[in-house]
């Protein structure tokens, strides 16, 4: 197997000097799904931000796909950054779509500007992730018009169409009411068993227990405990897991 992320020694300081990554070590091979788990503040979403280029990492390494993003702390240069991520898509938790766009203009118009695509091979494209995320009939809706979880399946439509390398979910539920919960993780299920590579931040322990090729539980800006899903989350060893995982029904 190939790695898809190898990210090591990750740090990220922000500038009021809090330190909310400290040397955090992780790798993830083609076709898995790495979840993450852990308290609120404990830099989940920062790795995903730190990835996907909407941080800058203080210190440490970043590859994709066997690409260099940032080594020790210094990026390559501009170009290759750019190339590098667009192999990584990021799925929002509060969808981050153009409400001003219809659903349609909302997945074609990131081909466009980003892929250089061609109008007709947009919509196309759009339609058919549309259709398989059964909204195809929505597709001159506006973002306004549609549930929570209808809005966040377009936004999965949007960063599939982008055909990237491996996507990145920052709590995609928990913007959502509890009964449209299960219509995005049965989208992101699907995506798992047809072996589309994943980092997935959630607070939804027994889907990231079921969803999972590996669980990090994090805390405090560091790993405590890594390992396989039915470990960490039905047998685990750190203490401050036990204490965490011990509010969830497993």
């Amino acid at each position: 197997m190939s790695k898809i992320i190898s990210v090591k020694n990750l740090r990220k300081t922000f500038k009021d000097q809090v330190q909310v990554l400290k040397d955090i070590s992780f790798d993830v091979e083609k076709g898995e799904v790495l979840g993450i788990i852990g308290p609120s503040g404990s830099g989940k979403s920062t790795i995903l931000r730190c990835i996907s280029q909407l941080e800058e990492v203080s210190g440490g390494t970043i590859e994709i796909c066997g690409q260099t993003l940032v080594k020790d702390g210094i990026y390559t240069d501009k170009k290759q950054r750019h190339e590098i991520t667009l192999k990584s898509g990021l799925v929002f938790q509060n969808f981050n779509l153009f409400p001003h766009y219809s659903v349609l203009r909302n997945v074609t118009e990131p081909q466009i500007q980003v892929l250089k695509r061609k109008k007709d091979e947009a919509k196309k494209t759009a339609m058919e992730l549309l259709e398989r995320m059964g909204l195809a009939d929505k597709a001159n809706n506006y973002p306004c018009e549609l549930s929570g979880g209808q809005q966040q399946r377009v936004s999965i439509a949007r960063a599939l169409a982008l055909k990237p390398e491996v996507l990145l979910f920052d709590e995609p539920t928990s913007a959502l009411d509890p009964e449209l919960t299960g219509e995005i993780l049965a989208v992101i299920k699907e995506l798992a068993q047809e072996k589309m590579s994943m980092v997935v931040v959630t607070h939804e322990m027994a889907f990231a227990r079921d969803i999972s090729s590996q669980i990090i539980f994090m805390d405090g800006g560091v790993i405590v405990e890594q390992g396989k899903p039915e470990d960490v989350i039905n047998n685990p060893q750190a203490e401050r897991t036990k204490a965490f995982l011990s509010r969830f029904n497993k």
